[in-house]
């Protein structure tokens, strides 16, 4: 219930309570006397009724507010656990320098589920009423970059040990030095295709979600202490 629709119950008895003054004067049953009892009584009702519903209210808003706080400081540390993820996953193909080193010798990586990494977009509702409209829209696009990163990573293990990696085996080629065009030729397009393809979709995704999040996490930040400058908000500090 907004705030003129929580009054209206207010204004009515006020309003009864007026008609039925002035008709009790009209037929001469009320005189001044009971008259300013009268009206003193009605003025500590609306008195009391008001600061009652203004305690009500602040109450209530409290409530709203904290929960709002409670929100955003929960999208932060969401941020914060996800930049953690991928600077994990970025330290594990950093070694591997060149397109050839990350199709090749990267090996398969069994990374934790992350399942739980999701934003509760349904506790920013409060968010579209703001002036951060937009902020909602790319929260989600970052949620979903993230999750592309992760299912890069599991399209290239399921392809690395079931295809290549046997393939390899097969071929003798593991821990043998050998040119680039010779094991072009000797996997064929297809293999050698999608075994750089793939390891290439992943090291991309790395790289742009770790831009991303660092840039997300400072507008969610910035967004919170706009609205609440006296309130402490999570920040990540990424460890050297």
């Amino acid at each position: 219930m907004n705030k003129n629709n929580s009054q209206i119950p207010y204004i009515i008895i006020v309003f009864a309570a007026i008609l039925l003054i002035g008709y009790e004067l009209y037929t001469a049953k009320l005189d001044m006397k009971d008259l300013g009892t009268g009206l003193i009584a009605l003025l500590g009702t609306v008195v009391g009724a008001t600061l009652a519903f203004k305690l009500n209210e602040d109450r209530e808003h409290e409530r709203e507010h904290a929960a709002h706080r409670i929100a955003l400081n929960r999208v932060l540390f969401t941020i914060a656990r996800q930049r953690n993820a991928i600077r994990f996953l970025s330290q594990e193909i950093e070694p591997y320098k060149t397109s050839f080193d990350r199709a090749f010798n990267f090996p398969a990586t069994v990374p934790p589920p992350y399942k739980d990494l999701i934003f509760q977009f349904e506790t920013l509702d409060f968010l579209l009423e703001s002036d951060n409209t937009n902020c909602l829209y790319r929260l989600s696009v970052e949620q979903e970059r993230f999750h592309q990163v992760i299912e890069s990573l599991n399209i290239r293990n399921e392809f690395y040990v079931r295809e290549l990696q046997p393939e390899m085996a097969r071929l003798k080629l593991n821990n043998k030095s050998i040119k680039l065009d010779e094991i072009q030729s000797l996997l064929g397009e297809r293999l050698y295709g999608t075994a750089i393809n793939s390891a290439e979709i992943y090291n991309s995704h790395i790289a742009t979600s770790m831009e991303s999040l660092c840039n997300m996490q400072k507008e969610i930040w910035d967004v919170a202490k706009k609205q609440y400058p006296k309130h402490q908000f999570i920040k990540y500090i990424e460890k050297i």
